[in-house]
Parts: C-alpha cells; structure tokens; sequence
C-alpha cells in the first residue's frame, strides 16, 4: 500500500488550502476555525491532539499529509501516530526483516467479537476489507517527508510502539518473542492470546532495537510506549514463569539486570489470583524501565496510556487518559503530566448520529455540541486534550473524513478556547467550515443520504 516518494517535500498542501496555524511554524500565521469575537489569542492548551491508528489500516502516506494540513488549519499541534499492534507493523527496524516480511503483511482480522457495533455494520467493513489492500509499511523516506511536513506546520509528532502487551504482530514474526508455550502452535490453534512479550534476552534485545530506530526517526522529546489492556493473566498462568519469577511477591529468580543507573521502582502488591497478583505489574514494570533506560540514552520522555499507572511508574510519564471516568481520576491522582482522550467524549471511531444510519462504527454517539460542552477536570498538570481515530472498521479516506469532520473542529475549538465557548455562537461558525469541507473535497459535495 506504501509508495515511496510520492511526497515532495515542499510541495503546495494537498487540497488547497494554505500553510499553517501553529505558533511554532514557519512562514506567516493564521487564524483558528473562523475565529469568534471571544477566541483567545493564546490557546488555554498547549497539547491539542490527534491520534491517528495506522496500525489496523494502513493509510497511505498521501492521507497522512492531507490530515496533517487539515489538523495545521484548525491549529492542532501534535499528531499521536500509533505504528503497532496486534493488526500490523508499520516501519522497518534493521535486523528485524520479518516485521516487514511478516508483520506489514498481516490479514485483516477477525472483528467478530466486537459487540459494540451492530452485527449488519460490522459485516459489511469485514466483507469490504477482503477487497482492500490494508496492509503496508512506511519507509524512513516517507516517515522523515512526514516528520518535515508536520515540523513545518508547527505539528510535533509522538510516535507509539505498545508495549508489553498488544505485540501480536510482532510475536507473529519472530514466536520467540510471546508466550513459549505457543512458540510452535499455528497462530490459527492458539487457545489463548499471544500478544505479550515474555521477559527473555531476546525481547529486550528487540525493544533496544525498535526503541532506537523510533529514535532515529521521529525527534520528538516523548515517545508513547503504549502500557494498556496487558493480559496479566497470560503470564500468571505460565508455571515455568511463576516458578522463575514467583506469584507477585518476591521473585523466585531474578529479572533480567537493568542498565546502570535505572531502579526498578518499588512494586504495589494486589494478591494473588489469576490475572491479578503482583507479579503481572511487577513484569510490566520491567518492560518500561527497559524502555525507559533506551529512551534515556537520547533524553527523550515516556508517554503511556492511563493503565500504565496500574504498575508501578517514576512521575516523569506523560499519561494519555483514555479510560471514561477512571483515567483521568487515576492520571488526576497521580501527580503526572496528563492528557484528557475520555474515550466516551473523543473517539471519534464512535459514530456521530444513530448507528443505522451511520456508516460502520462504535456505539456511543459523539457530536460537535457534546464535545464543546463537555467537562474536562481541572488540572495544574493537565497539559491538554486529544481525539483519537481507531480504524478497525474505517477502511479509505472517505470513511476517515466522515469520523474526523465536523467534530474535529469542536475538538480544536475546544482545545484552543477552553470551556469558553458558547454552542449557540459555535454553531454557525462549525456549519461555515463544513460548507468549506465540502467544497475542497475533504467531505462529500452534498449530505449523504442514510445508508
């Protein structure tokens, strides 16, 4: 699905419309959406984001480009790009042939136990992705036209690798790397997930690896290291693991030695049971202050998602609160830097009208009002707030654009102004964009009729 070279670096933005927003960029300033009599000339929030899943669909480069000049003219600043999962791997790592051999070049999976999409939808996306080439990888060519286009818009990139868990594209290609029990077992005959990396010499050796090439690529000061939905039960239930490492209190052995200087942080105990002794964060643990000490070496800054905290952290985690209600409590709680992602309010995978009539998505409905009248927790570490775009079920650019827009806008309004905004003074101003949207081509010419 990827093409390299097709972006020139300097070229015109793809759909016409002019450079950028941002405070950081180059070249002359411009507005936010319309701005209204009240727009501040300042944001209320340094971190307004989105992010974007190419891990499940692959969107080519071209589509990167254009959302990355759409998210510059309504002034949002750092694009979260989400490169692996269980669904694929989307860059090259030296050494590591069978991620693009194996991992870019996986089918499209089986998203039959999603109950929170209506059977007819999600049928139709799984029949519709059997005649789409969603696969792919994207070159450090491509990646560094990226980065340069973004850097130019004043948009920084934070790159995610999820880890320990959601690695199943990656234990795909190299078995070594999960569960050993299933080291030679057909991915079709697996009884159980196989999406956590095993603490082995093998997986940290990967990890450096894949750690420092996202260095090499991406310059921004965090990279997000994922921490979110680890089956801690999968290595509870592995006898050899437990025996190796104990239940969760202290260890039977020891874990491999960390790099000079990094301290395993000290270990919440949350007793014994399957799934839910300590030995599961404890592991967890372990994998991020590997990853931490490799991001060290280039004084870049962990970012995880809120259920890192569930293991034991430092402080220095910048925490995306996805979880409704529980993440940003727990993130509140926690005394780090944090990013507001409700998944209730911001995922705008979710549809934005009745689902019968929407094309495939989430159940939970987001609109442009709801989000500008949302309330977000007041916060001395709140840092900002960010959508976010999953795309199991979103398969071209057409879909894309249905869930990002109009509702992006409200999330850039919303991140720029802050609570201050009106609906009522809003509204006209949102139905001007869309009429614009539609003009350029980014949303179709006319309303779609219900499917």
């Amino acid at each position: 699905m990827m093409s390299a070279g097709t972006t020139e670096v300097g070229a015109a933005p793809r759909s016409g419309w002019e450079g950028s927003a941002a405070v950081e960029c180059e070249g002359p300033q411009r507005s936010t959406l319309i701005p209204g009599p009240l727009s501040p000339a300042e944001p209320v929030h340094s971190w307004r984001g989105l992010m974007l899943d190419s891990a499940r669909t692959c969107w080519d480069v071209e589509v990167v480009h254009e959302l990355l000049d759409l998210m510059s003219r309504y002034r949002l600043n750092r694009l979260h790009w989400h490169l692996t999962d269980d669904s694929g791997w989307r860059f090259a790592v030296p050494g590591y042939e069978r991620l693009s051999e194996v991992g870019a070049r996986l089918p499209r999976p089986n998203y039959g136990g999603y109950d929170n999409v209506l059977p007819a939808k999600r049928e139709l996306a799984a029949r519709l992705s059997q005649s789409r080439d969603l696969h792919g990888q994207y070159t450090a060519d491509e990646i560094a036209g990226v980065v340069d286009h973004a850097r130019r818009l004043g948009i920084e990139i934070m790159p995610e690798v999820d880890l320990p868990g959601h690695m199943a594209a990656a234990i795909r290609s190299y078995p070594e790397l999960g569960d050993p029990r299933l080291r030679d077992v057909d991915p079709a005959q697996w009884n159980h997930p196989n999406d956590l990396l095993w603490p082995s010499d093998a997986s940290f050796d990967f990890l450096t690896a894949v750690l420092r090439t996202v260095m090499d690529l991406f310059p921004f000061s965090a990279v997000h290291l994922g921490g979110d939905e680890c089956k801690y039960w999968i290595w509870e239930s592995d006898p050899d693991l437990v025996a190796r490492f104990g239940d969760g209190g202290e260890p039977a052995g020891t874990l491999r030695p960390l790099p000079a200087g990094v301290a395993p942080m000290s270990l919440s105990q949350s007793g014994p049971g399957s799934g839910s002794s300590g030995l599961g964060p404890r592991l967890q643990t372990h994998f991020t202050d590997h990853a931490r000490s490799v991001l060290a070496e280039r004084s870049r800054r962990p970012a995880a998602w809120d259920e890192l905290l569930g293991s034991s952290t430092t402080g220095d985690e910048l925490i995306v609160a996805w979880r409704h209600g529980a993440g940003a409590s727990s993130a509140l709680e926690s005394g780090n830097d944090w990013i507001y992602a409700d998944c209730a309010h911001l995922y705008l995978n979710r549809v934005a009208d009745d689902p019968e009539t929407e094309p495939p998505g989430m159940f939970g409905t987001i609109t442009p009002r709801g989000i500008i009248e949302l309330e977000i927790p007041e916060s001395p570490t709140l840092r900002g707030i960010q959508a976010a775009v999953w795309t199991e079920f979103i398969l071209d650019r057409e879909h894309l654009h249905h869930q990002l827009f109009p509702r992006l806008l409200a999330v850039a309004e919303r991140a720029w102004c802050g609570a201050d905004v009106e609906w009522e003074e809003f509204a006209p101003r949102l139905e001007a964009e869309t009429a614009w949207l539609r003009t350029q081509g980014v949303l179709p010419a006319t309303e779609p009729r219900p499917s």
